[in-house]
């Protein structure tokens, strides 16, 4: 099929939507369609087109659209349009559209469209109109949603049908069979706790430091953040000589870091802040846990009731009470004296993403639950 897939935000970025639309864009690409990705440039990005799919570590099998971006809502609106325009010069099967308004735009032009969205407009009753308007077209396809949570809200709020909607979480790539030397200086006989993601509200960093200040035999690693919350964290835990804070890097050399950590932290709080703001713990499927899934490692997470669609406690995870970092602790000291079955939950996290959570097997059960015909 020839789709157009259409991200409402800038790539290359450092949010995680810019992996997600990258990755399903390749995704789609290897079962075999032709897709285009559309999107905002990024104005602080210069990389050539080969430098973004190589950032993103994806083959150059779909062709990647940066548009001009745009800062008001008439620059929005014209890149809708040229979304439209280029669908229907394309003569595209559909539109997959991360972008409210490409697709109420094509669903006006009479273009097939597929949306997917990440929350329920909880503070945006105008995009929540446009939305209703869009699900009310005989040329919307239907919605994608990350988690049983948000199609329970979106049938609540709006009222849409169920079967109208597609559950589909996040996803991963499965990591190389081998991998490179470790990129970090590993201490004999010392168990290496992980982190990667971004540091801002909610996701858990103090619960990290506090952590590492009862477990000094152990060493904390934290790859990501912005400069800003990198300068503030470094200054706060200057005295932690376990903690170790390397940056925002590529998606691609945060994954060599992953592989080589033996303890892997998800450390979500009640309230979880992302780049655009807002807070999505209640229907949230983030990025962070199928990577993790991915590397047969064990992980502790939040135990968050969203989370429970894909983490089964002792079973593929350990869950902990997200603010309580007596049970943080415990739980890795319970690693440290029993790595068998730490082991076998890394091994069972492992195989159930390998089942259910890759790009392709996302891409697979979208296009399997698509009503095309």
């Amino acid at each position: 099929m020839r789709i157009i897939y259409v991200a409402g935000s800038p790539v290359p970025s450092k949010a995680a939507n810019s992996v997600h639309v990258m990755k399903m864009s390749h995704a789609l690409a290897d079962l075999e369609h032709q897709v285009t990705l559309c999107c905002p440039k990024a104005t602080d990005s210069d990389l050539s087109k080969q430098e973004v799919y190589d950032l993103y570590g994806v083959k150059p099998n779909f062709e990647f659209n940066p548009h001009t971006p745009f800062s008001s809502r008439i620059g929005l609106i014209l890149y809708a349009m040229k979304n439209a325009a280029l669908a229907k010069r394309e003569k595209a099967d559909f539109v997959f559209s991360r972008c409210l308004f490409t697709a109420w735009f094509c669903s006006i032009f009479g273009i097939k469209t597929l949306f997917e969205r990440h929350d329920a407009w909880e503070n945006n009753p105008t995009a929540a109109k446009i939305f209703k308007r869009l699900m009310a077209s005989k040329n919307c396809l239907g919605l994608v949603v990350i988690s049983k949570a948000l199609e329970d809200q979106i049938t609540s709020k709006f009222g849409i049908e169920r079967n109208r909607m597609i559950i589909a979480a996040d996803a991963a790539d499965p990591l190389p069979e081998t991998s490179a030397p470790p990129p970090f200086e590993k201490v004999k006989g010392k168990i290496n706790v992980g982190y990667v993601g971004h540091l801002y509200k909610g996701r858990g960093i103090d619960i990290i430091a506090d952590a590492a200040k009862q477990l000094p035999g152990m060493e904390f690693h934290i790859v990501g953040g912005t400069d800003e919350d990198l300068t503030y964290w470094r200054h706060e835990l200057k005295s932690h000589e376990n903690i170790h804070f390397y940056g925002h890097m590529s998606h691609n050399a945060a994954s060599r870091y992953l592989q080589h950590f033996d303890v892997l932290l998800a450390p979500y709080q009640k309230k979880v802040s992302v780049a655009g703001g807002g807070n999505t713990v209640q229907w949230m499927s983030p990025l962070k846990i199928f990577e993790y899934m991915s590397t047969g490692k064990p992980m502790i997470s939040s135990d968050l009731p969203v989370l429970h669609e894909v983490l089964k406690p002792d079973k593929n995870a350990y869950l902990c009470i997200a603010d309580d970092v007596d049970d943080w602790v415990s739980v890795l000291q319970s690693i440290q004296k029993n790595p068998t079955k730490a082991a076998q939950i890394g091994a069972t996290a492992k195989e159930d993403f390998l089942q259910n959570y890759t790009w392709l097997r996302r891409s697979e059960k979208i296009i399997e639950e698509l009503p095309l015909k």
